[in-house]
């Protein structure tokens, strides 16, 4: 991720649902009757990354089994008796005589049938947050994200003090999509105090011919399919000689990212016009209050969000005034 001008992403609770409530829900129709049209319904989180509960429930339940066929043979075979969509499991009542039924056909015990579902759902929470599957909903098939991370939320908390930066709140909650990468890193055009407020992080800054590059270094090396939360604080240490007024804040978005935040409080001067946009590559950035979208500043706080970011283009908020 690349930042723009002045040190800037996030902060508050994530809008949506993260992969931590897909877990959950995947697990819990692991149980009882197993996979029913009305108890998927009834798991937001799942029917948000299968597309949103708009979509008929046939159109859910194919995109769930097309993203379990997806899996490795093993898994996907699993599965679907531990889903109950088994034609020889469907009247099964229980987990544990679905467990039963697959210990038979694979020729595992129940507790060895347990590890082994468990871990494909693993698998299979991997695939819809990545829509790494056939018929995942276009918005979220990001397969070029195999060897990265998958942003679920990032948010950016900005104050501004009479047109000066003053600090901003950084929040990432993430999946990670491979094994063993050590730190994540943020690059800035402009340097701060910087500190971390979320994870088990240690931050190391490079500074470059650019800027500067925030590396931070998570305690144990990050693993597949796990999620991560990293917040961090820029302050400007001394805004009574800083040259520069702040007139956006934005990113460049190199990772899939589901859900961004942008939020700027305004101190003191509030500017005339304040507008978001996205999709704008660097040259292009921040526009115009024409081009993006306007923001009501009059209470002196404003907040802009947007979906699915990716491709390394830029999204924010930018102020001014009038044109």
């Amino acid at each position: 991720m690349k930042q723009a001008p002045h040190p800037a992403p996030v902060t508050p609770r994530s809008p949506g649902h993260d992969p931590e409530d897909v877990r959950r829900d995947l697990l819990y129709l692991r149980k009882g009757v197993g996979l029913t049209d009305k108890r998927l319904s009834g798991c937001a989180a799942l029917v948000g990354v299968l597309g949103g509960g708009a979509e008929p429930a046939e159109v859910l339940r194919e995109r769930l089994e097309s993203a379990i066929d997806s899996l490795h043979d093993a898994d996907a075979e699993l599965l679907r008796i531990i889903f109950g969509l088994d034609g020889d499991v469907r009247r099964a009542t229980t987990l544990a005589t679905r467990r039963d039924h697959a210990g038979a056909r694979l020729g595992l015990g129940r507790e060895a049938v347990a590890d082994r579902d468990t871990r494909a759902v693993e698998r299979l929470l991997h695939q819809l947050v990545t829509g790494w599957y056939p018929k995942s909903p276009v918005a979220t098939r990001i397969p070029e994200s195999h060897n990265g991370i998958v942003n679920h939320v990032v948010h950016v908390a900005t104050v501004v003090n009479n047109m000066k930066h003053e600090l901003t709140h950084h929040h990432f909650r993430f999946m990670v999509t491979f094994d063993g990468a050590e730190f994540v890193a943020v690059a800035a055009t402009h340097g701060g105090e910087v500190a971390v407020t979320r994870g088990d992080w240690a931050l190391r800054t490079l500074t470059t011919a650019g800027g500067v590059v925030h590396q931070f270094w998570h305690d144990t090396p990050l693993r597949r399919g796990v999620t991560y939360e990293l917040g961090f604080l820029v302050r400007n240490p001394d805004m009574a000689e800083d040259p520069y007024w702040l007139t956006e804040e934005s990113l460049a978005f190199h990772e899939p990212t589901r859900h961004a935040v942008f939020e700027v409080q305004f101190k003191g001067t509030v500017p005339e016009q304040v507008w978001a946009f996205s999709g704008l590559t660097a040259a292009e950035r921040p526009g115009t209050p024409n081009d993006g979208m306007p923001v009501n500043a009059a209470s002196g706080l404003v907040r802009a969000q947007f979906r699915d970011l990716y491709g390394g283009l830029y999204a924010g908020v930018a102020w001014g005034d009038a044109y």
